[in-house]
């Protein structure tokens, strides 16, 4: 398992870190719901329509439950919940919910679990190297 990286330099002139180069990762390509279940079925013997009625549920069933204030915890996935993000107001009495909530997203912490070093290690990473683009590499000095 691998996650393909290229460098970038930062060209932010007011960054501390101006004229450095940092590693950025590189998709491969995006995996369509439809490839997703096709593995599922293979690797579970389950019919592809059972998946993907499983798959649906659980979508529905999350977002039932987010909206209700819940947050749901998938092991060895992480845990979602809904946040909101508003403007200030400098009293309490004046937050009006229609005027001051801009956004409701969905947070995402994935599964984890932390080191004695106090390092979180996310198991979707567990095992995961770093290798170059294809194509790409630095030049030597």
């Amino acid at each position: 398992m691998a996650v393909h990286i290229k460098l970038i330099k930062n060209n932010i002139k007011s960054s501390s870190s101006y004229g450095k180069y940092f590693a950025k990762t590189v998709s491969q390509g995006e995996i369509s719901f439809r490839q997703i279940t096709e593995e599922a079925c293979r690797n579970s013997h389950l019919s592809e329509g059972t998946v993907i009625a499983v798959v649906t549920e659980l979508e529905d069933l999350l977002k039932e439950k987010l909206s209700d204030g819940h947050t749901v915890v998938l092991p060895g996935i992480g845990r979602f919940s809904l946040r909101v993000e508003s403007t200030g107001v400098d009293e309490p009495r004046q937050f009006n919910i229609k005027q001051h909530i801009t956004r409701v997203i969905c947070g995402f912490l994935p599964a984890g679990r932390r080191t004695k070093g106090g390092r979180i290690l996310y198991n979707f990473c567990d095992g995961v190297q770093a290798v170059w683009q294809k194509g790409f590499k630095p030049k030597s000095s």
